[in-house]
């Protein structure tokens, strides 16, 4: 169609097919967990791949995905509680900084971005 209108453009075709869309929302951005609601109910496996994202080490993460450390863990420990079990478990103090620091920006920001 648009070579019979522009007969000087140099067009390649990439779909058949016009399909029209309405009322769609497209997200440009990772979707929020809210901490109050999804940190308490976040699994291992998501718990992990978000401090793998805020550079927690991959040996730190493999205690965590052995132990099964979800969300509940977090979210119902305290602080000194989540700390003392971690360092427990092998994990350094460097990498629990990380991850404590991770924990509290997370409850104060209301949200974890996946």
């Amino acid at each position: 169609l648009l070579q019979s209108k522009f007969p000087g453009g140099n067009f390649v075709p990439v779909a058949t097919e016009v399909v029209r869309v309405e009322n769609a929302q497209v997200s440009q951005s990772p979707t929020p967990m809210h901490a109050s609601d999804n940190l308490k109910n976040a699994t291992p496996e998501q718990i992990c791949r978000w401090l793998s994202k805020r550079g927690v080490s991959k040996a730190s993460i493999d205690v965590l995905q052995r132990e099964e450390i979800d969300g509940t863990f977090f979210f119902e420990e305290s602080i000194g509680d989540v700390r003392n079990i971690l360092r427990g478990e092998g994990i350094k103090l460097g990498q629990i900084s990380k991850i404590v620091s991770s924990v509290e920006d997370a409850k104060r920001a209301g949200s974890l971005i996946f």
